[in-house]
């Protein structure tokens, strides 16, 4: 492993902000006399996957401390068992998933060994640190699953429970589903198709939850027979996007909001003239505060607001991964004309995380209802054609859109015919 001059390393006020790879792999190596600061630790584990293997990381920064031992000139690394240890801790404590996979396995079993060979005291701290990891992966493996009950009791939610326990209900559901995904999740998924089984699945999960409450709300309305009880079942709804704001629960009222905006719904005239007009003034209220004018603005002050009153705060999803991609294609990862990284990106990656990390940390006190979640989650919902069908089948096709529209889905009235089974 070749060094490089320590000049390749730029710092601005005394933060790291350039740098070679293999400087920063330096910077970030424990010796009996050094170890990095927190941030730069954590900014570092995190970003590194984007210009470098992990695994590569973990071996050079082994190498480091065996020539260091090796080498006279070099300071003594009788005492860096303890920071090498550290080092591992901190890396399984903050990123386990990297430790999946089996390079990264045999390179941690590489350091625990040196590091019992420096100090046979240790041997003790090497199996506790193999024993944390095991159980990080396993509650990793736990949470994947969000809880669907096997049965539960059918529930009329206009009747039988109010729009502030549905919003309860989804804020815990909501962070569940945030609660599964990892920082390294989150960069690796940047510019990324993600498949169902990639290592970002638990962002795809996220996402599909968003469009399954959306289709949700649509549904719940459309499958309904009578007027009468799609107005009341659209008004209770619009008042759950309400509670779901009032909450700090920015996700889901989205969510809601984009199920009552489904075309097939906007589309149902008769529908919205029986709305009650203190409600439709409250929701389109809300869609001003949702409003994606002046790159979410009004949103940004709500968002700001709720996370100095409440304790959980569940910011739009989709907006917060668009911030994280935005940051991650200006700031671009090498300086220009160099092939130094511009580690300035890695700090801004680090606080966009961090902040996500403070969100998957909030406590919901509002009361646990896993029977109106199961509701939720079980209910089988209408795809967005079938909804379109069901909405012609409630009003007639009146413009020539709406007819060619109409006969569109006459024609895929097989699929549609077998959309609750």
């Amino acid at each position: 492993m070749e060094d490089e001059d320590d000049s390749t390393l730029q710092f601005e006020n005394g933060k790291v902000i350039a740098g070679s790879i293999n400087n920063l792999i330096g910077h970030v190596s424990p010796t009996s006399e050094y170890y990095p600061t927190d941030d730069y630790l954590f900014a570092f584990l995190l970003s590194c996957r984007t210009f470098v293997d992990p695994v590569a990381v973990l071996k050079q920064v082994i190498e480091r401390c065996q020539i260091a031992d090796t080498n006279p000139g070099l300071p003594t690394t009788a005492t860096v068992a303890p920071h090498l240890l550290l080092f591992a801790q901190q890396w399984i404590e903050q990123f386990p998933n990297d430790f999946k996979r089996s390079a990264m396995m045999e390179q941690l079993h590489v350091l625990l060994r040196y590091c019992q060979n420096l100090d046979a005291e240790c041997v003790a701290s090497c199996n506790k640190l193999i024993q944390m990891l095991d159980s990080r992966l396993k509650d990793i493996k736990e949470k994947k699953k969000i809880p669907k009950p096997e049965t539960f009791k059918e529930i009329n939610f206009v009747q039988d429970c109010s729009p502030d326990v549905v919003a309860a209900q989804l804020t815990h559901l909501e962070l569940d589903y945030l609660g599964n995904i990892s920082c390294d999740e989150m960069i690796t998924m940047l510019g990324k198709d993600i498949p169902q089984n990639s290592s970002c699945s638990n962002v795809q999960k996220y996402v599909n939850w968003f469009n399954h409450l959306s289709l949700f709300v649509a549904t719940q309305v459309l499958a309904l027979d009578l007027g009468a009880a799609r107005h009341l079942t659209m008004e209770y709804y619009m008042d759950v996007a309400v509670s779901c704001f009032a909450v700090g629960n920015f996700n889901s009222a989205m969510a809601v909001l984009a199920g009552l905006n489904q075309s097939s719904i906007t589309r149902l005239h008769r529908l919205k003239e029986r709305l009650d007009k203190s409600k439709v003034e409250h929701l389109a209220n809300l869609e001003r505060q949702m409003s994606p004018s002046e790159n979410f603005k009004a949103y940004r002050t709500a968002l700001r607001n709720a996370a100095e009153r409440y304790t959980c705060v569940i910011p739009f999803f989709t907006l917060l991964v668009k911030d994280i991609h935005t940051t991650s294609e200006v700031k671009k990862t090498k300086i220009e004309g160099t092939d130094l990284i511009n580690f300035e990106k890695c700090w801004e990656m680090s606080r966009h995380m961090q902040q996500f990390q403070q969100v998957q940390q909030g406590v919901c006190d509002l009361e646990i209802d896993l029977n109106v979640q199961g509701e939720i989650l079980i209910t089988k919902i209408l795809s967005e054609d079938a909804l379109s069908f069901r909405s012609y089948q409630i009003e007639e096709p009146v413009t020539d859109n709406d007819k060619k529209r109409f006969k569109t889905f006459l024609e895929k009235l097989p699929a549609n015919t077998h959309a609750f089974e």
